[in-house]
């Protein structure tokens, strides 16, 4: 296949120099980048992209296929891994071509995730968690959680249950770091939300998963919870939404820590105007902004799950309106700093030969008026196969 008279973003793709550029693609990866040419007959097909913008597909770095209700049991396990899969298609049809789950009911998204690489199913990329780790009191939470958590005690109990989800398959490890307000999380009052796991706890966590060869996720709310985070070694702050300065700095000084905002899981409604946003969203995405501006890394991710997916472009559009973000590094968050957060640069993030021809083209340059990722892509591309 070749997809000819493409835009480029350069920060986004390898050094080329060409105002229009052709890519092929042959078994599912990028071949080659040159000058387009003019069109000359070849048995190979052909798509005229008109000149649009050709990205590397999109990352959302905090994604949950399968979230447990309160009145589930353990033996509806394969209805809900038959109510997940269409999901798979959804999160594609937004131009998402790489998804990391953070959880998991019963661990369905390990064997997607595995039908997905061995080619049974279609659909984005998947990087799995299985079960959350969570202290003991989470139990209190009901059966919603603990049909998705994996409880465990003290420092050795969570070094354990680190090593054993590791061995279940889990890509990663993700841990409850502190408490949740759910929704209104970002509530301008720190009231109800707190640390819930102590940072020798944490620390036997990422010790675990270091000498296992991969890296921690933590859901961290609370401003205590999001400092012993990093100082304990946690690749991913998930959510940070009272993050200060103070923390923003010793993010900054911590090789190898991040932050994955996810901030349009705040929204109440599906496409709000600027008025529309409420004090708490505003206030979160204050704080985010003030770690962008102070030069952290960060990743993309959303939290939204269910039927919420269709405010996916809100993240697009936070960022921009509420964190003042540049157009294009909110680009480079959803596509080239995810992979790189994640350790999957050498396999997608960019559109670079030898590289997974995971692509989206859109009607714009997204790089100058980020406007253009609100709406659903014009083509999308997983593995090289054209999904829409």
């Amino acid at each position: 296949m070749i997809l000819k008279n493409c835009r480029l973003v350069p920060e986004l793709s390898e050094p080329h120099g060409y105002s229009a550029a052709d890519i092929e693609i042959n078994q599912g990866k990028i071949v080659s980048i040159a000058e387009t040419q003019p069109e000359r007959a070849c048995s190979e097909e052909i798509i005229d992209c008109q000149g649009h913008t050709l990205l590397p597909g999109l990352f959302d770095l905090h994604a949950h296929l399968s979230i447990a209700s309160a009145e589930e049991t353990p033996d509806t396990a394969m209805r809900r891994l038959i109510q997940t899969i269409p999901r798979l298609s959804a999160y594609t049809d937004l131009g998402v071509t790489s998804i990391r789950d953070c959880g998991s009911c019963l661990r369905l998204t390990l064997p997607l995730r595995d039908a997905i690489a061995e080619n049974i199913l279609e659909g984005p990329m998947i990087q799995a968690a299985g079960y959350m780790l969570g202290p003991r009191e989470m139990e209190k939470m009901g059966r919603e959680m603990t049909m998705t958590m994996s409880i465990a005690d003290n420092e050795s109990g969570f070094y354990h249950a680190a090593c054993y989800e590791r061995e279940k398959g889990a890509d990663f490890i993700k841990i409850y770091a502190s408490s949740s307000a759910s929704r209104m999380a970002a509530q301008s009052s720190h009231s109800g939300l707190r640390a819930i796991m102590t940072r020798e706890e944490i620390g036997a966590v990422v010790k675990a998963a270091e000498e296992r060869g991969t890296y921690v996720a933590a859901h961290a709310h609370a401003l205590e919870a999001i400092k012993s985070c990093i100082e304990e070694g946690v690749r991913t702050i998930e959510h940070g939404t009272f993050i200060d300065d103070e923390t923003i700095e010793l993010l900054l000084k911590k090789d190898g820590s991040y932050l994955v905002p996810t901030l349009s899981v705040l929204v109440d409604e599906e496409v709000p105007d600027e008025r529309e946003y409420s004090s708490e969203l505003r206030e979160a995405a204050e704080r985010i902004g003030r770690a962008y501006r102070a030069g952290c890394k960060m990743g993309f991710g959303t939290d939204l799950y269910n039927g919420e997916l269709s405010r996916f472009p809100q993240e697009f559009r936070i960022r921009k309106e509420l964190c003042g973000m540049r157009d294009l590094d909110i680009l480079l968050q959803a596509t080239k700093y995810s992979a790189e957060i994640i350790g999957a640069a050498e396999q997608t993030g960019t559109v670079k030969a030898g590289l997974r021809a995971d692509l989206i083209l859109v009607d714009g340059n997204p790089d100058q008026d980020i406007s253009v990722m609100y709406k659903k892509p014009l083509m999308v591309f997983q593995n090289g196969e054209r999904q829409r």
